[in-house]
């Protein structure tokens, strides 16, 4: 009695594991489409400067043949020629409705909260000689695993 017992439970054991041994989707398959980038205005600074910060909209697309979901995407924002990330910002991706094969999700927009302060009008920000343009490196993450999405340039507006 005690074999068929033990037997049992060996046997409800493997079936629940095996639940979770289907198909796993690549993330290497999700696609960053980037819809629109440029400059946040922020406003005018408490030490009366203006502000602009890097922003990004994209939206990810499902090339592969699996629905994905739950998952989390690192935005790094560099400045171009920097040898290190100014900010970071880890936001969610997909959450638990799963995107379909093909399909494309919603738009998602991150905006770092590092950018630039300028005494000068807003209108002569981006073309003086202290400009630097900044970069958005974007990973995605799921399940302990990770892959590298791309490298984006934020246009100069």
């Amino acid at each position: 009695m005690a074999r068929r017992l033990a037997a049992s439970v060996l046997a409800a054991l493997w079936l629940v594991s095996s639940w979770g041994c289907g198909p796993q989707p690549r993330l290497t398959d999700l696609t960053l489409v980037p819809t629109l980038s440029g400059y946040y205005d922020d406003g005018v600074q408490p030490d009366r400067q203006n502000r602009l910060l890097p922003s990004m909209t994209f939206q990810l697309k499902n090339g592969g043949a699996i629905p994905v979901n739950n998952v989390d995407l690192v935005v790094a924002f560099w400045e171009v020629g920097a040898d290190g990330e100014l900010d970071s910002k880890q936001i969610r991706g997909l959450s638990g409705e799963p995107l379909q094969p093909g399909a494309t999700g919603e738009p998602i927009t991150v905006r770092s909260s590092v950018g630039y302060k300028y005494p000068g009008p807003r209108a002569e920000m981006l073309t003086n000689r202290d400009f630097k343009g900044f970069i958005i490196k974007v990973f995605a993450k799921r399940g302990g695993r990770q892959a590298k999405l791309g490298e984006f340039p934020i246009d100069a507006r």
